[in-house]
């Protein structure tokens, strides 16, 4: 054998020899499986040695490890460092909070009448916000409703650029009862307290547009 040791590759049982050319190891089915030596050769890049000392009738294939191509293949080396993180990507835009609803109106020049609608018995913040050259609206408020032909409760604050005046804020719903710790029993009259009404009037001479928002709390 050549040195070093040679590798044992398979094993035939019950065959007398290994051709130079052909070779025929028995399956598990019985079946003859033919595999070329010179293929092999391709196959491996080396040198391919056929044996019949041991045991008795049995013919050993081995492959001749003196070719450098196939002395042993070494130790996987150890992993490389892991590379640098990427740059950070850019923040998106600011939302308004997770569980809001917001919306939009479209006011025509002169007097506009608006509202939104939440749903009864729940707490919510809500806001008006418009702001276009020489206008600007800004409403807020916190308040709790029940049934709808019962009051909100809770404040609201509302404020315009008078200055400017080419947005008005003409009026805020009036169904928002409450005084900062004080028990009050106002009723005023009302049978839809989830709707909150607006007026508001566009002096700009064209078309703007206010936003309007709540999140449920």
């Amino acid at each position: 054998m050549a040195d070093p040791t040679p590798i044992k590759i398979s094993e035939f049982p019950n065959l007398n020899a290994v051709s130079d050319s052909t070779i025929f190891p028995v399956l598990d089915s019985g079946t003859n499986l033919k595999v070329t030596a010179d293929k092999l050769k391709t196959y491996v890049g080396a040198t391919i040695i056929a044996q019949s000392t041991a045991p008795a009738n049995h013919n050993i294939l081995w492959l001749d490890t003196s070719t450098p191509a196939v002395q042993g293949i070494g130790a996987t080396g150890p992993s490389g460092p892991t590379g640098a993180s990427g740059p950070t990507g850019a923040t998106g835009a600011t939302g308004v909070g997770a569980g809001s609803t917001t919306g939009s109106w479209t006011l025509t020049p002169g007097v506009n009448t608006v509202s939104f609608t939440v749903t009864a018995g729940r707490t919510y913040c809500m806001w008006v916000n418009g702001n276009i050259p020489n206008g600007i609206v800004k409403w807020n408020a916190t308040v709790s409703l029940s049934n709808t032909n019962v009051p909100a409760v809770g404040t609201q604050y509302g404020w315009y650029y008078a200055a400017g005046n080419a947005l008005v804020l003409t009026s805020i719903p009036n169904h928002i009862v409450g005084t900062p710790n004080t028990i009050v029993t106002t009723s005023p009259a009302t049978t839809t307290s989830n709707v909150f009404t607006f007026g508001i009037t566009n002096n700009s001479g064209s078309t703007q547009t206010v936003y309007w928002g709540y999140i449920t709390l």
